[in-house]
């Protein structure tokens, strides 16, 4: 199993070092695919280089949210994509530009030739309806601590 397949409603943050941090949040599960885009307009980026956490939401313009595979994942699309992320988290965001058709936004770092400082992904996973109410009629107190078998 590739990373890709790991996470579930994706949030990823790099940070640069000029200070800039930056990143993505996907609603839907990705699914490894070489040709198809995924996602819904929920999809967004985000970046902090104004000063104040900015966020770009899809235009409208097209469907392009997320396309990814064993290589790859890459947010936005039509001539460039607003994120792109390989798969060994090396070459992070190298594909920037200016303008984005699918998500309407600038260059989300300081500039397009820029040093990643760290990157974070995070996945969530949401329990089932049976899961949640199986918990709720044990009356355990704290946190809820999920086993899985």
């Amino acid at each position: 199993m590739d990373w890709f397949q790991m996470l579930v409603i994706p949030f990823r943050v790099v940070g640069d070092r000029r200070g800039a941090v930056f990143g993505s949040l996907v609603e839907a599960p990705l699914r490894p695919s070489n040709k198809k885009y995924q996602g819904t307009n929920s999809t967004f980026v985000f970046t902090n280089i104004s000063g104040h956490p900015v966020i770009y939401r899809p235009t409208g313009l097209n469907r392009y949210f997320t396309l990814c595979n064993s290589e790859f994942l890459a947010i936005g699309g039509g001539s460039h994509f607003a994120l792109y992320l390989d798969g060994d988290l090396l070459a992070i965001f190298l594909k920037i530009e200016w303008l984005k058709l699918s998500l309407g936004n600038p260059c989300l770092a300081n500039s397009q030739d820029f040093e990643v400082k760290e990157v974070e992904l995070w996945g969530f996973v949401y329990a089932s309806k049976y899961e949640v109410l199986a918990f709720s009629r044990t009356g355990a107190p704290g946190i809820c601590r999920w086993v899985q078998g």
